[in-house]
């Protein structure tokens, strides 16, 4: 392992958020392995047979010796245009930057740079509590499974070389795919890892991940747009050129719709139904930041549905409500559908030797019987909203959906090379090992929650598993976030539509939203995890769980069960 001359900065800690009093900068190190002080930030670069990869190590004033180990989770490694990146949001991440991209313009790509933990207020807290914080940046990104993996193992090595004295032990975590990654990580160096804490990770791997952009995109262009490429892109320029097209037609038919601009399809279906059809189909969930799926505008009741209907209201029902969440879930979801899937393909082609003309997809859909994916359940809850629509619609939105299955060339097969080569890459298996504490958001439009527990299912079902459970043992608990008030929609006064800001607000950053996460709840999985960790009694073990249950907004109904992970193949059989 070949390590670069790391630098040394002044605890100061603006990376996360810390005002400490400052100290004289320390000269950079003789050696490459000196430890990093107390109250001190170290950064470098690792390399490793991927390429090299930065890194941050972030020491308290006072160490407990715990070193927690981030893997950051995906960020699009090809660019975004301005216009997009700044509808989610990337323009003003610090692990995006602003580059050119000649014919599109300003457009945001995701970067190396290091992270430690998911935000600035979660460290602040753990450093204080004596925490010793370390995170690497990744050779690439994208699905960097093999480069986050590697980072890891490099910064561990870095780590017990003496970059950090008297660290005890090493807790890996992460969020989203780096809540694979750390999974990944300690299955592969459990001599080296005390425990794990993924966070809504990607656990069940590529294939699934990218199934449920493909049913929400294949429902956009069977029923919206049937324009869009959506899988198999070209290679090279002309398959990113491909990608972007189609990103910018959902979003600005998204746009179109929530605007009022329009309302029905080329395919001659309404887009707002059509939409909530697809990601129902795909599991997402029928609330995010701004729509709680319930609530309807105080204008209703003041004016009457009538009269609010044609004032232009909205929400006017629940059926509403949820058609305007998942145009935005459906927007976040998009973003890895489609940026992501070129990026992956593009993997595909260079691992596999592939010809340009060759197919790169993995993601077979040709015997999908796309009917079967909505539960009886979800015709009944959001009839009144296909209603709305006139009668017959969402049979007709089914049929038509089904008309194709079996039809390669209308649908989308699969190479079994490409196929091979996803599976290949670096995933966590369902065993039961090291103590793990998973922690998913409730609402998820990009990992659902039904990820995470697929995953905690298959690995408690395990022998290994059983026998720990039996004994009372069984050091892995899932822990599901909700928002603090179920009833989250706001609305400033006399405004025809919700407010994103003050709903976003009224959710306390908790249980809707991808990785939405507060600082306790960080904190509390922490502990919990540690504290599983050292427990050699089946009440201590108890007494561990339950420091999780305390953060507000962790769901404490042990037996709930989220929705469950769409199987598109499976219906099929």
């Amino acid at each position: 392992m070949k390590i670069k001359m790391p630098r040394r900065l002044v605890a100061a800690i603006a990376s996360v958020g810390l005002a400490l009093v400052a100290v004289p900068t320390v000269a950079p190190a003789a050696n490459a392995v000196d430890a990093c002080g107390l109250g001190e930030t170290c950064t470098g670069a690792l390399s490793g047979s991927l390429g090299d990869t930065s890194f941050q190590i972030t020491m308290p004033p006072k160490f407990n010796g715990t070193v927690l180990l981030y893997s950051h989770g995906y960020r699009i490694g090809q660019p975004v245009p301005a216009q997009i990146a700044t509808a989610l949001g990337l323009d003003k991440a610090p692990y995006y930057s602003e580059t050119t991209v000649p014919g599109i313009g300003p457009a945001y790509v995701g970067n190396g740079i290091a992270q430690v933990a998911p935000s600035a207020e979660t460290a602040a807290n753990l450093l204080g509590q004596g925490y010793a914080l370390a995170g690497a940046g990744y050779a690439n990104q994208g699905w960097a499974t093999a480069e986050g993996v590697e980072a890891g193992e490099l910064l561990i090595q870095h780590i017990n070389g003496g970059a950090i004295k008297g660290a005890k032990e090493i807790i890996a975590w992460g969020d989203s795919l780096g809540g694979l990654i750390s999974q990944t990580l300690v299955q592969r160096n459990p001599g080296k890892i005390a425990g794990t804490l993924p966070l809504c990770g990607v656990l069940e791997g590529p294939e699934q991940a990218f199934s449920t952009a493909m049913t929400v995109l294949y429902t956009w262009k069977t029923l919206i747009d049937p324009t869009l490429k959506v899988a198999n892109y070209s290679a090279g320029q002309a398959g990113y050129a491909e990608a972007v097209g189609d990103l910018a037609k959902v979003f600005g038919t998204i746009n179109a719709v929530a605007s009022g601009q329009a309302t029905v399809s080329a395919a001659g279906f309404p887009i707002g139904q059509a939409n909530l059809l697809a990601g129902l189909m795909a599991g997402l969930p029928t609330k995010s930041q701004t729509y709680d799926g319930v609530s309807t505008n105080p204008a209703v009741g003041e004016l009457g549905l009538g009269a609010a209907l044609a004032g232009g209201y909205s929400p006017v029902s629940a059926g509403q409500n949820s058609a305007g969440a998942m145009l935005q879930n459906v927007a976040q979801a998009a973003a890895l559908g489609i940026m992501g899937r070129y990026e992956l393909e593009q993997r595909v082609r260079t691992i596999g030797g592939l010809a340009p003309t060759d197919n790169a997809n993995f993601n077979n859909n040709v015997p999908v019987v796309y009917s079967k994916l909505l539960t009886q359940e979800q015709r009944y809850e959001f009839e009144s909203t296909f209603a709305a629509a006139g009668p017959g619609v969402l049979d007709a939105m089914l049929g038509a959906m089904d008309a194709t299955t079996g039809n390669e060339a209308a649908r989308f097969p699969a190479n079994p090379a490409a196929v091979a080569i996803v599976n290949a890459l670096p995933a966590a298996k369902a065993v039961y090992g090291k103590p793990a504490v998973f922690m998913t958001t409730t609402y998820d439009a990009i990992v659902p929650a039904g990820n995470t527990y697929a995953f905690y299912e298959d690995m408690a079902d395990t022998k290994a598993a059983m026998r720990a459970d039996d004994k009372g043992m069984l050091k892995a608990v899932q822990y599901y976030t909700v928002p603090l008030d179920p009833e989250y929609t706001s609305f400033e006064p006399g405004a025809k539509s919700p407010s994103a800001a003050l709903s976003a607000l009224a959710t306390g950053g908790s249980g809707v939203g991808h990785c939405t996460f507060t600082a306790d709840q960080h904190v509390g999985a922490v502990k919990a995890l540690q504290a599983m960790i050292k427990a050699k009694t089946a009440k201590a073990v108890t007494a561990a769980k339950r420091l999780g249950y305390r953060a507000p907004g962790v769901n404490r109904d042990r037996q709930f069960v989220p929705e469950a992970l769409k199987y598109p193949l499976a219906t099929a059989n």
